[in-house]
């Protein structure tokens, strides 16, 4: 299990911030790789859950990010099941920060030793989701920058 922690500040209001996020519709506009977020009804209690396309290693995968908990405004738990591949887990909370909102996301990644039946180093795939989550992150300072237009 590849455990990785990251944290942000964003000059922005933390409820304001957590909306947007959280909202499966804003996915692919900050989180690398997300392509697209197919239609649902809702994302509001745990047990929800939205199909979504997600491009890694040169291929398009479909999953399914399921809410495991969600405190509005402070914290969104997320699992993405795509077939496959092993479960990832995602911990975002969000607290007030000095000059806005602190972020601190903690991703939980099991190794995996193939990826379509083609035997692979069993740390790129945590690696790859690593640098998404990374970039994801600096996605939303550019859409805090120009006011999540």
């Amino acid at each position: 299990m590849s455990n990785v922690e990251m944290s942000r500040d964003y000059a922005v209001d933390r409820k304001r911030l957590f909306d947007h996020l959280v909202e499966p519709s804003n996915w692919p506009s900050y989180y690398n790789g997300m392509t697209e977020v197919l239609p649902h009804e809702r994302f509001e209690e745990p047990g929800d859950a939205v199909s979504f396309r997600y491009r890694l290693l040169g291929r398009t995968l479909e999953g399914t990010a399921t809410l495991v908990e969600m405190r509005p405004g402070e914290r969104i738990v997320l699992r993405a099941d795509i077939a496959g591949l092993p479960t990832v887990e995602h911990d975002w909370t969000y607290e007030d920060g000095d000059a806005g909102t602190h972020v601190r996301v903690v991703m939980d990644t099991p190794p995996v030793d193939s990826f379509f039946g083609r035997a692979i180093d069993r740390f790129i795939l945590p690696r790859q989701l690593e640098r998404d989550l990374a970039r994801a992150l600096d996605n939303v300072e550019d859409l805090v920058a120009v006011g999540f237009a």
